[in-house]
């Protein structure tokens, strides 16, 4: 049985301008010990997927139907309480900004011993110890120091090694990393990246990654699911996707992004941009971005279709 299973998924925002479908029906799963990477466009719905499945849409205006069984759970039907239970316990997030997700006035070790505490019931010195061995897991130099330090003391990489090490205090089975690196540089995003991978390895906690950087994604991922316009597009395994992909948009994608095992050449990006949610396109979101763009396409929107070896596309050319 999968750790997540995630059955037609809608989260709707009821606006006053109208009902916004960020996620519009999705269907997916993770195993134990599997990093899932979800790729696409700002905008397309990956974050409020995640945040769909930790129970952190506002309601209202957010409205999130469907079925999410969690290590057999059903987790919609949680009550609040049952869900803060949960919800950094065994089940964890990495949010995308460290400056926005760390409270400024609460000292870095405050903020990291807080999960430990509602969760693990340490006090004292067992508490601190804790904090202190959980950053020491995350690569924080000086532990002991930077446990009295406020989040604007640190650098960013630092800042988004206390998240992780707030995500990982549980040792939670599910982890969602909402674009983990981004805005770090690329030697510190390498450090990031290798931390995940070995807190995998150590802890065997699967990880949905969330990401717009296909490098990253072919770094970490054993699958990949691309989402557009809150659905999704295709999903195969990382090395199908990037060697064979079946959807215009991911391969638009990929032709938007240099490769290393190829000649420099001229990269084209995807013309146009992400269509309004509140006025999309009839048939398939894509096809007024799409040059194989045929008359089905924009009358039919296409179902997600399986083509089998863990291969699914949402395409009427397949």
């Amino acid at each position: 049985m999968a750790l997540l299973e995630v059955n037609n998924l809608k989260t709707h925002f009821h606006t006053a301008k109208g009902i916004v479908p960020a996620v519009d029906g999705v269907d997916f799963s993770v195993s134990q010990g599997e990093t899932l990477g979800l790729v696409g466009e700002s905008g397309c719905g990956k974050s409020v997927t995640a945040l769909s499945i930790m129970g952190l849409v506002p309601s209202p205006p957010g409205k999130v139907t469907g079925k999410i069984l969690f290590d057999g759970r059903d987790v919609l039907s949680l009550s609040e309480k049952e869900m803060r239970r949960l919800r950094g316990n065994e089940m964890a997030m990495i949010f995308q900004e460290p400056m926005s997700a760390l409270n400024p006035v609460l000292t870095i070790g405050e903020q990291i011993a807080e999960a430990i505490r509602l969760h693990q019931d340490i006090e004292g010195r067992d508490l601190e110890e804790r904090t202190i061995d959980m950053m020491q897991l995350v690569g924080i130099s000086m532990p002991e120091k930077r446990f009295r330090d406020y989040p604007h003391q640190l650098s960013g990489g630092m800042r988004q090694r206390v998240l992780i090490a707030m995500a990982l205090s549980c040792n939670p089975k599910l982890l969602f990393a909402d674009e983990p690196s981004t805005a770090l540089d690329v030697t510190i995003q390498a450090q990031i990246l290798e931390l995940l991978k070995q807190l995998r390895t150590d802890i065997d906690t699967a990880i949905v990654l969330i990401s717009h950087d296909l490098g990253v994604i072919a770094e970490m991922a054993d699958r990949v699911i691309v989402m557009y316009a809150g659905k999704f597009v295709e999903e195969a395994s990382v090395n199908d996707l990037f060697h064979n992909p079946l959807h215009p948009y991911t391969e638009g994608l990929l032709l938007s992004v240099p490769r290393l095992d190829k000649p420099v050449k001229r990269l084209r990006p995807i013309t146009g941009s992400v269509p309004d949610l509140l006025d999309l396109p009839a048939g398939c979101s894509f096809h007024p971005r799409c040059s194989y763009a045929k008359d089905i396409c924009r009358q039919q929107s296409p179902i997600l279709k399986s083509l089998g070896a863990g291969r699914r596309v949402s395409c009427w050319l397949r």
